[in-house]
């Protein structure tokens, strides 16, 4: 899957440790792709913004930034600081988990201690929370400058403007 983002945009606005492998980061992006903003757009427009993420105006979409809209200055994060948060959130719940022969681990050393799996949960949600409060303003943005994405609004999902016929639930 193309990235929109990579562990250095994430670096710049989350605090991710330099020794984090950055192809092992990069699932956590892809997640964050898939699962997390996907789910937020119609497929069209996300498959549309894959495909033209190094062209005007989507490269605006994903970089975010000042824009006029009726004689004031507004401010969005773009696309790609939602995804930096979504995926910061993955990280943090999963990142220090290693995979083993013997099943799955947490390595620890005399000279630290793990993150209690409550504050990781807390973490993670406090992010996702901030992930979707920068998509209010992006999808502000885009419904302000609908006539440069004309995929905005391609089906019944499009912008997560309708909910899905039925209903599922995460356990915490």
């Amino acid at each position: 899957m193309i990235l929109l983002i990579n562990k250095a945009k994430v670096s710049s606005l989350l605090r991710v440790a330099i020794g984090v492998d950055e192809s092992e980061f990069n699932k956590f992006i892809e997640e964050a792709q898939k699962f997390d903003l996907k789910p937020l757009v119609c497929e069209e427009f996300f498959y549309d913004l894959l495909e033209n993420k190094d062209t005007e105006p989507w490269k605006k979409l994903i970089d975010g930034g000042d824009y006029e809209f009726n004689s004031r200055t507004y401010y969005h994060e773009g696309i790609s600081g939602v995804l930096s948060y979504f995926a910061y959130a993955r990280f943090f719940l999963e990142g220090n988990n290693t995979s083993t022969s013997f099943g799955i681990v947490q390595k620890t050393t005399p000279h630290s201690t793990p993150v209690e799996l409550a504050e990781r949960k807390n973490t993670y949600y406090d992010k996702k929370k901030n992930a979707n409060d920068l998509f209010e303003d992006v999808k502000k943005f885009i419904e302000r400058n609908e006539s440069d994405y004309p995929s905005w609004k391609c089906g019944s999902s499009c912008g997560g403007s309708e909910k899905s016929k039925f209903n599922s639930y995460v356990i915490k």
